[in-house]
């Protein structure tokens, strides 16, 4: 199938399916940035990969990729989506004997001698029973794959839902390619499968928002208070842009420092060891502190910045105003001690 012929049949069925869901209950989307991407890769197999990781259950895509059925079937009012969802999580269609990531009339690229699908009793009765360790390093590789995360609420050394859910990502690329009966007995095809997604794991879009400058009226007013506050007058033209490009110049050094310091939280390889160890809970403040204390980083102010260097622009000056201020201030006390009048 063409990818593209792929990407609108899922599209066509996701919209088939948000118009069939209930009050109260989630819909289907996708983004922006997540439609660009899936509609600009090339490779089918990836495409269902991301589809996968952006949360879209694995029913809807093999309802995308079987050929049979055509979309007026599978969109038609005639058919019901909830109902299909309902049986593909509680078993109501012959439990655990589908197999994961194609459909059952689904044919390998290796021909009929690559059929030996795994399928979702497979992946509970082949690794539940795997001993802790093992089920670690799985759990490690599938975290530097990016199909599970540290804080996904799973326990390191047990097949769990989280493990099992992100691990039929990777049964789910094995049978798309073909699973012979020798590869089952030495699970080489799942083995395969879980070290290519390591070694090009699914990208993380970054958590930091985009650096936005600090609006120009905003500043403009901060620093004219300064000096009405400070000199009882307006900023020169050219006062007012030498604090202004210090005011952004110590927010975007504020901003850096925040995106360096959120990489320091992320954890690049991840090893069974650690995961039984519970190392993980805690890497990331280590990580930052380690960080922080290494390169001796310290608390960025950006209005602070601008008023420091505001005070040595106008000291010379505020200290001519001062000696007026104080001489005034001195003559004011003298008229009201004879006046009799409070200071």
């Amino acid at each position: 199938m063409e990818t593209t012929v792929f990407v609108d049949r899922i599209i066509d069925i996701l919209r088939t399916v948000n118009s069939q869901v209930k009050a109260g209950e989630n819909r289907y989307t996708l983004t922006d940035e997540q439609f660009d991407t899936i509609n600009q890769t090339q490779d089918l197999a990836t495409v269902q990969q991301y589809l996968l990781a952006y949360g879209i259950p694995p029913y809807l895509i093999d309802k995308a990729l079987d050929e049979n059925q055509s979309m007026a079937d599978v969109t038609g009012s005639g058919y019901d989506f909830s109902l299909q969802q309902a049986y593909n999580e509680f078993g109501g269609i012959t439990p655990g004997t589908s197999p994961i990531g194609v459909t059952a009339s689904y044919v390998s690229p290796r021909g009929d001698a690559a059929s030996e699908y795994y399928t979702e009793n497979d992946l509970v009765d082949d690794f539940a029973g795997m001993g802790e360790e093992s089920i670690a390093g799985i759990q490690a590789s599938l975290i530097n794959a990016g199909l599970l995360e540290t804080d996904a609420g799973f326990i390191a050394g047990d097949w769990g839902p989280t493990t099992q859910r992100a691990f039929s990502y990777i049964l789910g690329m094995a049978n798309r390619r073909g699973v012979t009966t020798q590869e089952r007995e030495t699970g080489s095809a799942w083995r395969s499968a879980l070290s290519e997604f390591e070694q090009n794991p699914l990208p993380k879009y970054p958590d930091a928002e985009a650096y936005l400058p600090p609006d120009f009226d905003s500043v403009a007013n901060s620093i004219t208070t300064m000096f009405r506050r400070g000199v009882n007058r307006d900023p020169q033209p050219y006062e007012l842009k030498l604090l202004a490009n210090t005011l952004y110049s110590e927010a975007q050094q504020a901003y850096q420092q925040s995106v360096d310091l959120n990489q320091a939280t992320q954890q690049q390889d991840v090893s069974a060891g650690g995961l039984l160890a519970g190392q993980y809970g805690n890497y990331s403040k280590e990580n930052v502190q380690a960080k922080i204390d290494a390169e001796g980083l310290t608390q960025i102010d950006p209005l602070a910045g601008a008023q420091f260097r505001f005070e040595e622009i106008i000291a010379d000056e505020k200290g001519r105003l001062g000696e007026n201020v104080d001489s005034r201030r001195s003559r004011a006390l003298m008229l009201n001690s004879l006046n009799q009048r409070p200071n």
